[in-house]
This record gives C-alpha cells, structure tokens and sequence, in this order.
C-alpha cells in the first residue's frame, strides 16, 4: 500500500507536475500570442502616426505650394495688366499728339485759310457752286489752290476717324482736341465742297468721314434747303449758280 501510494503520489506529482507544465505551457504561448499582438498594433499604430504625419506635411506643403503659384499667378496678372494699360495710354499719346501738331502745321494752316477766303470772296450760298463750276470748267489755275485745301482737311478728319474708328485713340481725347466745335466748322465749310465734287464726278467720295464726326459729337445733319428753281438742294442748299445768281 505504501508503495502504491507512493507511486500514485509520485503519479499524482508526476501528473501535477505534467499539468503544471501543460498549464504552464498554455501560459507561455498565451503570453507569447499576447506580445506578438501587442507588437503588431503597436507597429501599426505606428504605421498609422506615421503615415498621418507624412499626410499632415504633404498637405501643408502642397497648401503652401498652391498659395505661392495662385500669387505668382496673380502678381503676374497685375503686372500684366498695368503694363498693357501703359502701354496702350502711350500708344494713345504718341496717335493724338501726332494729330494735334498735323493740325497745326503750315499746310493746314494756309488750308483753313484758302477756303475761308474762298468763302468770303464768293459768298457763303455761292462759294460751293463757284468751285464746283470752275472744276466743270477745268480752270485748275483758279481752282488748284482750294481744291488741295480741301483734300488736305478731308484727308486729315478722314485719319482721325479712322483711328477712332479703329480703336486707336479713344473718343474722350477727340473730345477735348479737335472738339465739337472744330468738328462743326469743318462740317460747315468743307462739306458743301465735298458735295459739290461729288455732284462732279457722280460718287461718295469721302462722304464716311461727315458720317463720323456726326456720330462721334452727336451732331444733328442739317436739313436739305430749298434752291430757287424749286429743287432740293443738299445740306447747305447747294444750287446751281445760275439759279442762285438770280
């Protein structure tokens, strides 16, 4: 008996010592599976912190870059714009000081004198019928001198049109020089020549030019006058000599 109790007792401690290592066994590989958990959240938390942090800062450079490429974008806009106005107001300068000292030079000068003298010589309602009969009449020795006047002042309110027209000097200058006033003595003394050359050679020539200087100072044309022989003349009541020497 003493010795199956000892052997049982040795078997029981054998088998407690077995189980004692069984349990202690599961316990090591619990621990072990617990570490290598904790290990992989652990790298994975830090996996997860890095890869914010590397968010975080690509963010805040790619912010960073946006904002320097939307000023340098707008900075060159600005200088772009102003560089363009510069310019363009220098472009405007340069057309209407060239305008203005045209109309102030010595052939335009003897131009305006030669038809106001044309004019007062002949009388206002005759002085276009006069010229138109001299040109009929091929007398270019009497006639040269203000048929060249007036191509030179047609010609030159025919450029100033043109680059208003064009967009090469803006309506606000042309207010101030030549100004309505020039505009309307222009109208008054040029036109009724230009029509009458036009009732010579049957042609619109340079007619655009009156057009213009109309819309540009809001003038109102002038209503057709009525000639002696019952026929409309044009603006300036252009009638034929005969009828207006009667």
């Amino acid at each position: 008996i003493p010795t199956t109790q000892f052997s049982f007792s040795r078997n029981s401690s054998l088998y407690m010592s077995t189980d004692g290592e069984g349990r202690g066994g599961g316990g090591k590989e619990k621990g072990s599976e617990r570490a290598t958990s904790g290990g992989h959240l652990r790298r994975r938390d830090s996996t997860i912190r890095l890869l914010s942090r590397n968010l975080s800062n690509a963010f805040t450079e790619t912010n960073i870059t946006l904002v320097i490429s939307i000023l340098t974008l707008l900075s060159t806009v600005i200088l772009q714009t102003w560089y363009t106005i510069v310019t363009q107001n220098s472009h405007y300068a340069t057309t209407f000081n060239t305008l203005h000292s045209e109309y102030a030079s010595p052939e335009m000068l003897d131009a305006f004198d030669a038809v106001e003298d044309f004019i007062n010589e002949h009388g206002v309602e005759r002085y276009a019928d006069v010229f138109m009969n001299l040109k009929k009449d091929k007398k270019r020795e009497e006639v040269s001198k203000i048929d060249h006047a007036r191509r030179r002042v047609v010609h030159w309110y025919g450029k100033t049109c043109l680059f208003w027209k064009k967009g090469l000097i803006p309506a606000d200058l042309l207010m101030s020089f030549p100004g309505e006033s020039k505009a309307e003595y222009f109208l008054r003394n040029f036109e009724p020549l230009e029509e009458a050359n036009r009732m010579i050679y049957g042609a619109n020539l340079d007619v655009e030019v009156f057009r213009c200087l109309r819309e540009l100072y809001s003038i109102e044309e002038a209503k057709p006058g009525m000639c002696s022989d019952g026929s409309l003349g044009e603006a300036h009541a252009l009638c034929p000599a005969s009828s207006a020497a009667g």
